[in-house]
């Protein structure tokens, strides 16, 4: 190739004026309602227990439901002169002589069971009705803070999905100012010059899953919660130049806190989430600048290897870096 004189060449690149790092904290208070799906119900029968038995009659017993409490009533009829026991939960509660009743309410019952004590031999009879409420078994649902253990939290797209850092759809950033219309802040700079800066606002949203993790270790449920802040940061800025956001990380944090203190409701609880974002924002704009340089082709790979095996350093071979 031809040696050429130096000539004029015009290029397009990008002119940085100002570049920052700055952490933005958005903190969001959520309210959730738990799942009380409770059911009602009342069972009334009969019965009749013989006397002198060692062991105790069953009159009702909890098989596979949760959390089931509600109120009884025993009426003891007839039993010609015994005396009528009854347990709830395995503990003796009373003993009810002919023509009394027990009437009590109970949170938590298990097992219902009465005892007709006496040395006269005809059986004891009478009416046992119990009115109760239980929810069903769900290990998925939340009834109480109590069934959550911890919670996860990260930023995700609308449909709950994570997304990386590195994803240009994790969070949006949009300038809010014109360019034209940015004012100007006189501020000091470490030597205590004064210099003009502009005052850029832009807008942050996204959205944040949380994930509630029951005592098993199991995803029990999940929220999906969008955000948006207004950001204010000063940056040299001119009219005509372009202001660029990337996201460098993410750090989310919750806390739950029992609303019935504030809302007086115990059906609710406050989500506290806080949302750490660390930002590099810089502004430019595209210039064109003269360059006196002369066009040449890359250098052959052949040719490469030819002045490596002549003990050529290869050091000597890669240009330096232009800075």
């Amino acid at each position: 190739m031809k040696n050429e004189k130096p000539s004029v060449h015009c290029v397009k690149v990008s002119k940085l004026y100002d570049w920052v790092n700055k952490s933005t904290v958005i903190k969001l208070k959520e309210i959730i309602q738990l799942d009380q799906k409770k059911f009602d119900d009342v069972i009334c029968c009969n019965f009749s227990v013989p006397s002198g038995e060692l062991e105790r009659t069953i009159l009702w017993t909890t098989y596979g439901i949760n959390q089931i409490g509600g109120s009884i009533c025993i009426n003891f009829k007839s039993g010609h002169g015994n005396i009528l026991s009854v347990f709830v939960n395995g503990e003796k509660q009373a003993e009810i002589n002919e023509g009394s009743s027990f009437s009590a309410t109970f949170t938590h019952l298990e097992s219902i069971e009465v005892q007709c004590n006496g040395e006269n031999t005809p059986s004891c009879h009478g009416e046992f009705k119990i009115m109760f409420h239980y929810h069903p078994s769900d290990d998925y649902k939340i009834n109480s803070t109590r069934d959550i253990k911890k919670t996860i939290c990260y930023v995700c797209d609308c449909h709950g999905n994570p997304i990386s850092c590195d994803s240009s759809c994790l969070i949006t950033c949009k300038e809010l100012t014109c360019s034209e219309n940015r004012e100007y802040v006189q501020v000091k700079d470490e030597r205590g010059e004064t210099i003009l800066l502009h005052t850029v606002d832009f807008l942050v949203e996204g959205f944040i899953c949380v994930q509630f993790i029951n005592n098993k270790g199991e995803i029990c449920s999940k929220y999906i919660f969008p955000f948006s802040e207004v950001e204010t940061v000063l940056l040299c800025a001119p009219p005509d130049t372009e202001i660029n956001s990337r996201i460098i990380d993410v750090n989310c944090r919750t806390h739950i806190i029992p609303s019935s203190s504030f809302y007086n409701n115990t059906n609710c609880i406050e989500l506290v989430i806080m949302l750490s974002i660390c930002q590099s924002i810089y502004s430019y704009n595209k210039v064109i600048i003269e360059l006196m340089a002369t066009l040449c082709q890359p250098r052959k790979i052949t040719d490469l290897h030819s002045e490596v095996q002549e003990n050529v350093p290869l050091q000597s071979l890669i240009s330096p870096p232009i800075i």
